[in-house]
C-alpha cells in the first residue's frame, strides 16, 4: 500500500493539518499550552467562589411556588427559613430533658444572635416521646448553611439515650448544600485516578497514559476557568454542575485523545516519518472528532429553553465542558505526542508496515458482523425493548428531602418526627392571599380539606396575608403533590388568581411538572438536531434514521434497569425528574458521538473497499479503541455516584448503563449488523451508493468487453 499523499480532494483540512502539527508540534507549541494551563488554572481554583444556590435560580420562573417566594419577602417570616430542633427519648423525655430544651433556645439565642428569630417553646408530642422548637434562620442560603451548622455545634447530638437534631426546611437546604461541600475535589481525584488507570491498561506503556491525562488536565482548568467567568457574569453554578463538567471534560477529552491516538499509531504503519503519520491521522480523526462535539454541543443546546432554570444550566456547562475537551485535545494533543516521536509508544512501538491487516478478536467479530445477519440485529433491538419495560416503574414524584441520604440530620430528625406529629409538620405548606379581604374565605376552604391538619397564624403586610398550612398527610411523593394540588384548587374556587401557594412541597411539584413540560419541548429538538447532523455527516437518509432509533431504545433500556433495578436496590425514593430529561441528552449525544467515529470510518472504507469489506474494515479498525473509549466515558460518568445527591447518583448510573450497553451490544454488533444487511441502501442517496453502484456498472462492462 502506498503512504496516502498530505493533500487530496479535501486539501484545505490538510493544510489545517499541516497549520497545527508543523507550528504546535514543538516545544513552542507545548509552552504556549503550559501557559494557557498557567493562566486558566488560577481561575479554575476559584471556582467554587461563584458556586450558588439561590432557590429562585433553579425553580422555573413562572411557577406559583416561585412566585410565593417573591412574595414572602414583604413578611417578617418571609425573610427567614424555618429550623425544627427535634428532642427524643425513645422512653419518654424527662423533666431534665425539657429544661435542656428550653435552655438550648436561649443558648442559641445567645451564641448566633441576629442570624436567627426567637426560637419558640418546646412543644411536646401526645406520647411525650418528642419535642419540637421551631427557629427562624434569617440570610440567604449560603448564611443559612452556616447558620444551620453553628445550631448543631451548639446543640449537639444529645447524650444519655437523648436524641437533638435539627430539621426542617432551613436544615433540608443547609443538607443539600453540605453533600457538595468538598464533593468536587473528591469526583476529581477518584475520575482523574480511574481514567489513569484505564488508560495505562488501554495502552499498557508508562509514558503513553500520561499524555492524554495531561492533556485532560489543561482542558478541565480551561473549563473550569470559563466556569468561573461565567458565574460571573451571572451563569448560576452549583456543586452539581461543576461535578458535571469534570466528568464531561475528563470523558470527551480521553475519548478524543484515544481515537486520535487509534488513528496515529494506524498511519505510524505507513510512514516513515511520523510528522506526515500525524499530518494524515489528525486531517482523518479531527472532522470526526470536530462533528462528535459539536453534536453533543448541539444536543445540549435544546435545553437552554428549558423552563427550569437548573435543565438550562446544564446545558451551558455541559457545552463549555465538551468543546473545552474538543479544543484543547485536537490543538494541544498532536503537540505532546509530536515532541516525544514514535518512543511514547513503548515498549510496542509501532514500526512501517503498509501491508498491516487487523487480527486478533476484533478482526474476527468484524467478520462475524460483517455478514449482515438479520436475526442478529433484530435481536439485539428486542433484547434492549425488553430492558426497556422497566420504564413502567419510573416514579419521578419524589421531593428535595428525598434526595438526601438516610444518615443525613435532617432526614433523621424528620423521621423523629414521624408519627408523633403531623407529618406535614416539617414542610408546611405556604399560603399568600394578596387580596386580604379574601383571607377568611381561603381559611374556611383549606381548613375543611381532610389534608390539612392546622393553619398557623396570619401575617399582614399591606393589602396581603400569608399562613402557614400543616399537612395531615406525608409532605413526599404523590401524597404530598396531590395535596398540594388539593389545597391549590380549593383556594382557586373562592379566591381565583387571588391566592398563591409555595412551599418545599409544592416547589418540588412545580419543579416536577417543569422537568415534564421540558421533556416534551426538548426531546423532539435533540432528536431533529442529531438527525440532522448525522445525515450531514454520512450523506445519507434512511441509515442515520435507523441509529437514532437504536440510540432511543438503549435510552430506554439504561432507564428502565435503572428504575427496575438500582433505585430499589441503592434505597432510592425514586428517580429526580430532572433525569430523564437529561441523560437523554447525554445518551442521544454521545450514542451519536460514537456512531460518528463508527460511521465516518466504514463509510471511508466502503468508498474503497464496498460494503461487505468495509463494514469489516471499520468494525477492525474501530472497534479496540471505541470500546476503550466507552469504559472510560461509562467510568467517568460511573463517579458521579460517589456523590451523596440522589439526582446526581442516577445520572451517573443511567449514563454508565447506556454508555455500557452501546460499547458492547449497540455500536459493536447491532449497527453494523443493520449497516450490512441493508448494503447500499443504507447509505442511499449518498456518494457511497452511487460509486459501488458505478464501480460494480464498470467492472460488469470490462466483463462483457472481454476477449
Amino acid at each position: 500500500m502506498t503512504p496516502e499523499p498530505p493533500f487530496g480532494a479535501d486539501g484545505r483540512m490538510a493544510r489545517l493539518a499541516l497549520l497545527v502539527t508543523g507550528r504546535l508540534a514543538s516545544w513552542g507549541g507545548v509552552v504556549f499550552w503550559v501557559a494557557v494551563l498557567g493562566a486558566a488554572l488560577p481561575f479554575a481554583l476559584k471556582v467554587g467562589s461563584v458556586e450558588t444556590s439561590r432557590l429562585t435560580e433553579f425553580l422555573p420562573s413562572e411557577a406559583a411556588s416561585t412566585h410565593a417566594l417573591e412574595l414572602d419577602r414583604a413578611f417578617p417570616s418571609g425573610r427567614a427559613q424555618r429550623a425544627e430542633v427535634v428532642y427524643h427519648r425513645a422512653g419518654g423525655l424527662t423533666s431534665a430533658d425539657l429544661a435542656l430544651a428550653a435552655a438550648g433556645g436561649r443558648q442559641l439565642s445567645s451564641r448566633l444572635g441576629r442570624g436567627i428569630g426567637v426560637p419558640s417553646p418546646p412543644v411536646e408530642a401526645a406520647d411525650r416521646q418528642v419535642a419540637v422548637s421551631v427557629v427562624p434562620v434569617f440570610g440567604n442560603e449560603t448564611t443559612v448553611e452556616h447558620t444551620v451548622v453553628a445550631m448543631r455545634a451548639v446543640l449537639g447530638d444529645g447524650t444519655g439515650g437523648l436524641e437533638i437534631r435539627v430539621t426542617g426546611q432551613a436544615a433540608i437546604q443547609a443538607d443539600l448544600l453540605g453533600a457538595f461541600s468538598g464533593a468536587d475535589g473528591l469526583l476529581l481525584v477518584i475520575t482523574a485516578g480511574l481514567v489513569a488507570v484505564l488508560l495505562a491498561a488501554t495502552y499498557r506503556s508508562p509514558v503513553l497514559w500520561l499524555v492524554p491525562l495531561g492533556c485532560v488536565a489543561v482542558a478541565e482548568a480551561v473549563a473550569q476557568a470559563l466556569l468561573y467567568a461565567l458565574g460571573r457574569a451571572g451563569l448560576t453554578v452549583n456543586g452539581q454542575s461543576a461535578a458535571l463538567v469534570t466528568v464531561i471534560v475528563f470523558g470527551a477529552g480521553t475519548d478524543y485523545a484515544l481515537l486520535l491516538t487509534a488513528r496515529y499509531r494506524e498511519e505510524l504503519r505507513r510512514h516513515p516519518e511520523h510528522r506526515m503519520a500525524m499530518i494524515v491521522a489528525w486531517r482523518r480523526a479531527a472532522p470526526a472528532i470536530a462533528a462528535s462535539a459539536l453534536t453533543v454541543a448541539a444536543a445540549l443546546a435544546c435545553l437552554l429553553p428549558a423552563s427550569l432554570n437548573l435543565t438550562t444550566d446544564f446545558g451551558i456547562v455541559g457545552i463549555v465542558g465538551v468543546l473545552s475537551a474538543a479544543v484543547v485535545v485536537l490543538g494541544a494533543y498532536p503537540a505532546l505526542l509530536l515532541v516525544m516521536g514514535r518512543g511514547v509508544f513503548w515498549p510496542a512501538v509501532p514500526r512501517v508496515a503498509p501491508e498491516f491487516v487487523h487480527r486478533g478478536a476484533w478482526a474476527w467479530v468484524a467478520r462475524l458482523v460483517s455478514t449482515g445477519r438479520r436475526p442478529v440485529w433484530i435481536s439485539g433491538l428486542l433484547l434492549l425493548g425488553s430492558a426497556g419495560i422497566g420504564l413502567f416503574s419510573v416514579d419521578t414524584n419524589v421531593s428535595s428531602l428525598s434526595e438526601l441520604p438516610s444518615s443525613a440530620p435532617s432526614v433523621q430528625g424528620y423521621e423523629l418526627l414521624a408519627g408523633n406529629f403531623p407529618p406535614g409538620e416539617i414542610s408546611p405548606v405556604d399560603v399568600v392571599v394578596t387580596d386580604a379581604k379574601r383571607l377568611p374565605a381561603v381559611r374556611s376552604a383549606l381548613g375543611r380539606l381532610p389534608v390539612t391538619a392546622s393553619l398557623g397564624p396570619v401575617e399582614r403586610a399591606g393589602s396581603m396575608a400569608r399562613f402557614d398550612l400543616v399537612l395531615a398527610v406525608a409532605p413526599t411523593g404523590r401524597t404530598g403533590f396531590g395535596a398540594v394540588e388539593r389545597i391549590r384548587a380549593a383556594a382557586s374556587r373562592v379566591a381565583g388568581d387571588g391566592v398563591v401557594v409555595g412551599g418545599q412541597t409544592a416547589q418540588d411539584l412545580d419543579t416536577a411538572h417543569a422537568s415534564h413540560h421540558d421533556t416534551l419541548v426538548v426531546v423532539p429538538s435533540v432528536l431533529a438536531v442529531v438527525l440532522v447532523v448525522l445525515w450531514l455527516v454520512l450523506r445519507a437518509l434512511l441509515g442515520p434514521a435507523l441509529v437514532v432509533v437504536t440510540v432511543i431504545v438503549t435510552f430506554g433500556a439504561s432507564l428502565g434497569i435503572t428504575a427496575a433495578t438500582f433505585v430499589p436496590l441503592l434505597g432510592l425514593p425514586g428517580v429526580d425528574p430532572t433525569v430523564p430529561l437529561l441523560t437523554f441528552v447525554f445518551l442521544v449525544a454521545l450514542g451519536i458521538d460514537y456512531n460518528i467515529f463508527l460511521l465516518t470510518r466504514t463509510r471511508e472504507e466502503v468508498l474503497r473497499a464496498g460494503p461487505t469489506a468495509g463494514v469489516a474494515a471499520g468494525v477492525a479498525s474501530t472497534g479496540g479503541v471505541l470500546t476503550s473509549a466507552g469504559l472510560v466515558l461509562a467510568g467517568t460518568f460511573a463517579t458521579l455516584a460517589v456523590l451523596p445527591v440522589a439526582a446526581s447518583r442516577e445520572i451517573g448510573i443511567v449514563v454508565a448503563i447506556g454508555v455500557l450497553a452501546d460499547t458492547f451490544l449497540v455500536r459493536t454488533i447491532l449497527v453494523p449488523t443493520l449497516v450490512a444487511d441493508l448494503g447500499r441502501r443504507f447509505w442511499w442517496p449518498t456518494p457511497v451508493a452511487r460509486r459501488r453502484r458505478t464501480a460494480m456498472a464498470s467492472t460488469t462492462t470490462t466483463s462483457e468487453g472481454s476477449p
